[in-house]
């Protein structure tokens, strides 16, 4: 398959009887090479980065375009991470809005400065993917999707005593799970209880839970006889915009 249209025998100065029809037809052929390489050339650009300039809200991006189809996709390395709803003007074509894949506003921190950010734009607004994010911190590992979903998780070492009498059963100290990134909403949180390197006691339940603040998780587990010290497996998944 041929990306463009192939060209027309070329003029020759040998021939003078085909010369200037064969000239015509070829300069007759440039215009709509020119159209196809233009059509393409989207494709071939979005292989690089643009340069960005602006402020983290209000990005400018010089690539060097000269119109604005649907379709056009654009790839750029940030130099500050977003703190709300943002927009992109390419080439000075005009300022237009910046969405998630989900087609929302984006939220704050959905442009990194430590990952390229591929913007394509859709006939009205800029539609912006992001790589996944992972990171972790004292409170245990992340990973940020760019369709909003959020998963951390956490073991939790060196809890105890479960040794407070509860009827016929022991229960711990409420045990405080602060999540390592923040959710836009309370999350889906399990978490579940064993001893050091040993096979988990049964039966552990918990016997209450509850979120401080929607970013912190907390349950008291109970166990049909007293435990010196323990460590608990946690995981949460919910969406963090």
């Amino acid at each position: 398959m041929s990306l463009f249209t192939p060209l027309g025998p070329p003029p020759n100065s040998g021939d003078p009887g085909t010369f200037n029809s064969r000239a015509d037809a070829l300069l007759g052929q440039l215009p709509p090479m020119v159209d196809e390489f233009n059509n393409l050339a989207p494709l071939l650009m979005s292989k690089y980065r643009a340069a960005c300039s602006g402020t983290a809200n209000a990005i400018i991006l010089t690539a060097g375009y000269i119109s604005l189809p649907a379709g056009t996709q654009v790839r750029f390395r940030a130099g500050a991470i977003n703190t709300g709803a943002a927009t992109i003007n390419l080439d000075g074509l005009g300022a237009k809005e910046c969405r998630t894949i989900t087609g929302v506003v984006l939220p704050a921190g959905y442009i990194r400065t430590d990952a390229d950010t591929v913007a394509t734009y859709n006939g009205s607004h800029w539609v912006l993917d992001r790589d996944m994010e992972r990171g972790s911190n004292a409170n245990g590992e992340f990973v940020r999707f760019a369709d909003g979903t959020l998963i951390c998780s956490a073991i939790l070492t060196g809890l105890g005593p479960i040794s407070v009498a509860n009827g016929s059963d022991y229960r711990s100290d409420r045990i405080v799970w602060t999540f390592p990134a923040q959710f836009s909403a309370v999350p889906a949180s399990q978490i579940s209880g064993c001893r050091d390197n040993v096979t988990p006691p049964a039966p552990w339940t918990a016997l209450a839970d509850g979120y401080i603040s929607g970013q912190a998780f907390w349950l008291l587990l109970t166990l049909s006889s007293s435990l010196t010290t323990y460590k608990a497996s946690c995981f949460a998944m919910g969406r963090w915009y």
